[in-house]
């Protein structure tokens, strides 16, 4: 039998589907059951904080909402997620990792559906299968964060299964279905939006009659107005074609950085380096070349076309976020859509006589795929301790201990979400007392204050007091969390929405040439401030001085604030530079004072208020 002849429906279809989405579930736990004891790790601290902020239908209507909680994406179903999650189960993470489990299954099936419309079933199991093994999935399945990847899949390939319903049928109502399944998806994650071209070039199944293309498109129509709405509300949502960030892809003299980039990617990331990666790299492409091989002639140039399609799915969102030196896997998630395209293109038939050569090199393909998830496991376990770890202090505080937060991803990142989710509990339990986390402000004043500080340490992948370390590893944990740093950051004008509220104040904004004097106060508590300055082009080198601020201590009442006075300076290469970056700037700081640690803050202008629409809007769901 040609396994791209699919049989027809037999009255057994169902309980052969059942059986597909039973060994896909078990081959999840299998490999990834592990989450289910995880705890809250990267965002989860934010996005929980949201999902007591905003409404679910507030999320997809209300522009600001859709803008704010979206990151610099269009992905307004994450924190819907989060919402139907929390609504169900609280606070309870063991809940969250279940669904996200289930949701990986289910993206899995949904795979298998596709590919069910040109596989036998034995062949088409093997795109999910591989799909579950790879590096993105191991990587994945740990990240709450993340579920809306998983989901988008789920709904981009029941899209095309609609898709292909309605050619083969010729009803609209299928191609009404994979409109709206495109819709879902499009929601999800920007990352599927290109899955259009799969609806316009994609191999129909054998049992479906020949037609051309154009009679072929008609019934992609619902689906392409979704694309072009969807590229309308986006351009409304961001005020642009862009998002948050600089694109990486400025100029056509960017492009051969950012293609060498996203080939290390694709490679390093997906099947790993060295000469296991190179040769699962090349049997790769000979996969491709024997798959064509096999095709009559007048169907080659249809294989072309959804090859080229499929080439566009995986590189068209690799091209705004590859570049020169990414921590790919920190970012293994952007490889998930290309892993799929790979899990696929070992489902397709090679000649009889080559079967056991297929064979052959798909398992050498099966055994430098999982030696890279492997290598995933390795970097990405530590992290995922750290993170446990750290919430773990913020929702269970140990009594008389204080907690020196590790720096991660950017300043104050790691505080900012722990604390979040402090916050988000606080909202979602409000009977309940929930002790406050004790976090380090101030230098310790002597060693029985020492003694109260935990920290972060990768030696035993857990908090230990600060004393177990090296006195120039003490010095220097403590230098990390309380020492003053300003920092460039660069972000897309109109600013997005960076801050929760006002706090401090700018005094002035002077220049001196082509460099930028900005003098003010921030709400912290001692030392450690963590200033973000933006709203300028370039990244300018940044000092910041302290500054003693008798009034501001007077003010609140607080002699540890004596030290709020900083003294930022930015250094550009022109003074015209230095004189625009002065009437556009914005600066924002991570709190410290009570009721704030979750916050960022955005400083007021002295006699201006133009970067207020960097505020986050108004919260729509009342608690």
């Amino acid at each position: 039998m040609n396994p791209l002849t699919p049989s027809s429906p037999t009255p057994d279809w169902r309980k052969n589907n059942a059986i597909a989405l039973g060994l896909l579930a078990l081959l999840v736990f299998v490999l990834h059951g592990s989450a289910v004891h995880a705890y809250w790790r990267w965002d989860d601290g934010t996005h929980l904080f949201n999902s007591t902020q905003y409404t679910p239908w507030s999320v997809f209507l209300n522009p600001e909402v859709t803008r704010a909680v979206s990151g610099n994406q269009f992905a307004p179903w994450n924190l819907f997620v989060y919402q139907v999650n929390s609504a169900l189960f609280g606070m309870d993470p063991r809940a969250f990792y279940l669904h996200h489990l289930l949701s990986l299954a289910v993206a899995a099936f949904a795979l298998y559906v596709l590919m069910r419309q040109w596989f036998a079933p034995w062949r088409a199991m093997l795109a999910p299968a591989l799909l579950l093994m790879g590096a993105p999935a191991f990587h994945m399945a740990q990240q709450l964060m993340v579920g809306h990847y998983l989901d988008g899949l789920t709904f981009a390939c029941l899209a095309l299964w609609a898709q292909l319903r309605a050619v083969e049928r010729r009803q609209w109502r299928w191609a009404w279905l994979a409109a709206g399944l495109y819709l879902l998806s499009t929601l999800c994650k920007e990352v599927y939006v290109p899955w259009i071209a799969l609806a316009l070039f994609m191999p129909l199944g054998a049992a479906t009659a020949p037609m051309p293309w154009v009679r072929r498109w008609r019934y992609a129509l619902p689906s392409l107005a979704v694309a072009l709405s969807y590229a309308a509300v986006r351009v409304l949502v961001f005020s642009g074609a862009g998002g948050y960030q600089p694109s990486t892809l400025t100029g056509w003299h960017d492009v051969p950085g950012v293609l060498a980039a996203m080939a290390l990617m694709l490679t390093h990331g997906l099947v790993g380096s060295g000469v296991l990666g190179l040769l699962a790299t090349a049997l790769c492409l000979v996969c491709v070349g024997v798959s064509l091989a096999t095709l009559p002639p007048q169907a080659c140039l249809k294989a072309l076309a959804a090859l080229g399609a499929a080439i566009t799915v995986v590189v068209f969102p690799l091209l705004f976020v590859a570049r020169p030196g990414l921590e790919w896997q920190l970012h293994a998630r952007l490889l998930w859509v290309p892993w799929a395209a790979l899990c696929v293109l070992w489902c397709l038939p090679w000649p009889p006589r080559l079967a056991r050569w297929h064979a052959l090199a798909l398992l050498v393909f099966v055994v430098t795929a999982g030696q890279q998830a492997w290598v995933q496991r390795q970097h990405d376990r530590p992290i995922e301790a750290m993170f446990d770890a750290h919430y773990g202090f913020a929702l269970q505080p140990p009594p008389g201990q204080v907690l020196l937060p590790t720096q991660f991803n950017t300043p104050g990142y790691v505080a900012a979400v722990t604390m979040s989710a402090h916050a988000a509990r606080q909202r979602m339990e409000p009977g309940l007392a929930h002790a406050q986390p004790a976090l380090l402000r101030q230098w310790p004043a002597d060693a029985g204050e020492r003694a109260r500080i935990r920290v972060w340490q990768d030696s035993c992948l857990c908090i230990a007091p600060l004393d177990t370390l090296a006195p120039a590893l003490q010095q220097a944990a403590l230098q990390a969390q309380l020492g003053n740093q300003a920092f460039a950051a660069p972000l897309r004008q109109p600013l997005p929405y960076i801050a929760n509220a006002w706090g401090g104040a700018i005094d002035s904004i002077t220049t001196e040439g082509g460099v930028v004097h900005v003098r003010g106060w921030t709400p912290t508590l001692g030392a450690g401030k963590k200033l973000f300055l933006t709203g300028f082009s370039g990244v300018p080198p940044v000092t910041i001085d302290n500054v003693q601020r008798p009034d501001v201590a007077s003010a609140h009442r607080r002699a540890d604030m004596l030290d709020s006075g900083f003294h930022a300076t930015l250094r550009f290469a022109n003074p015209d530079a230095a004189q625009a970056a002065a009437a556009s700037l914005c600066a924002v700081v991570a709190g410290q004072l009570p009721g704030q640690e979750h916050q960022f803050l955005m400083l007021p202008i002295e006699g201006g208020t133009r970067c207020k629409n960097a505020l986050m809007p108004a919260t729509t769901r009342q608690m």
